[in-house]
């Protein structure tokens, strides 16, 4: 609005949920006004804005009751973690959410794929909640590449303030992806690989399953101290493998690995990707040789599934009728018990109620 003296007089007339004030242009008069229609109000929130962040005018925009601030014209992230946070204040404290940690011992089975396209799964499946994606490649890491994103913030602006993570700080941080994802892209920085020990990993998983109703990790394939911690803090561990020898002795001695570490088989889902019909090895060649059941089995749709990679896109979003589309969505209905899939799968997820019995965020 052109006038503030017009936006103030329908303050008083009429009802707001959202209203974007320019700072620069209010005295002490304007302020004072406007904190009584605020308090009059009692629902109306309200963002401020200005062409640069100085303190003295910030301070006197909270005492009027400004919940947040803004640089003008703040870029999309800012602003969505800002409305973000309003919406979150004044909610009773959420449970836990859950967290998935997809593995695989051996590079180039298609575990980032996954791993994104799981976290939109969810976000489809649970519009009601937050899904988080983390990459905890936290150095070089390939979501940056599959979703084609150009991040201001990064895994490492978080470890650097993890002594005071909170949802304000990760809202900030995290970038807002369409489709209902907040994603923690890796670093370009090298020492960030240092920084990030068992204890930091632990703090951020914790963190993330404190505010988001799912958390998807997206898991280094050798076994560092950081990947052990993030295995140890999910609900459930994804191990993705396919039907060739040196897959699935990979998988073998992963899980003989979760078995030394006390992991029960109801923690580990074995999902096959890029299965085809006419491979030597079968799903029950494979079952025969893991000594466990196979979870899930993703077919090789390597059209759609290289398609949604060059667009930056989960394959979802590039075609929503593939078969892999709706092979994700099953496999986020095994998983978690959300969404439509058929009799098997609902089977399947009443025995992982167990698991995955936490109130939604």
């Amino acid at each position: 609005m052109q006038d503030l003296t017009a936006l103030l007089r329908l303050l008083r007339d009429d009802s707001f949920e959202l209203v974007i004030v320019p700072l620069q242009d209010m005295g002490a008069v304007e302020l004072a006004t406007l904190e009584r229609e605020i308090v009059r109000s009692g629902s109306t929130t309200v963002i401020g804005t200005a062409p640069q962040a100085e303190p003295g005018l910030i301070l006197q925009a909270m005492r009027a009751g400004v919940q947040e601030f803004l640089v003008f014209p703040p870029n999309a992230q800012e602003f969505s973690a800002a409305l973000d946070r309003l919406t979150r204040r004044g909610r009773p404290e959420a449970e836990q959410g859950k967290t998935i940690a997809v593995y695989t011992a051996k590079g180039g089975l298609g575990s980032t794929s996954i791993a994104v396209n799981l976290a939109f799964g969810l976000a489809d499946a649970n519009p009601s909640g937050r899904v988080a994606l983390a990459d905890f490649v936290v150095h070089g890491g390939d979501l940056r590449v599959h979703l084609n994103m150009s991040p201001s913030y990064d895994v490492g602006d978080l470890v650097q303030r993890v002594e005071r993570i909170d949802a304000d700080l990760l809202s900030s941080i995290l970038t807002p992806v369409e489709g209902g994802v907040w994603v923690l892209p890796s670093s370009d920085r090298p020492e960030i690989g240092e920084m990030v020990d068992a204890t930091t990993a632990a703090t951020l998983v914790t963190e993330l399953r404190n505010h988001f109703a799912y958390t998807v990790l997206d898991c280094e394939h050798h076994l560092t101290d950081r990947t052990l911690a993030a295995l140890d803090g999910a609900d459930k561990i994804v191990l993705v493998t396919q039907l060739n020898v040196a897959a699935l002795r990979g998988t073998q001695r992963t899980i003989s690995l979760c078995e030394r570490l006390g992991y029960g088989a109801d923690k580990l889902a074995i999902v096959v990707n890029r299965h085809q019909a006419n491979e030597v090895l079968t799903p029950s060649d494979a079952s025969t040789l893991l000594n466990m059941p196979i979870f899930h089995l993703l077919p090789n749709d390597f059209k759609s599934s290289d398609g949604a990679v060059s667009k930056g896109v989960p394959v979802g979003r590039y075609d929503r009728n593939s078969r892999l589309t709706q092979s994700y969505t099953q496999l986020v209905a095994k998983l978690t018990g959300l969404g439509n899939t058929n009799g098997k799968a609902r089977e399947s997820s009443s025995r992982l109620s167990r698991i995955f019995s936490i109130g939604k965020r």
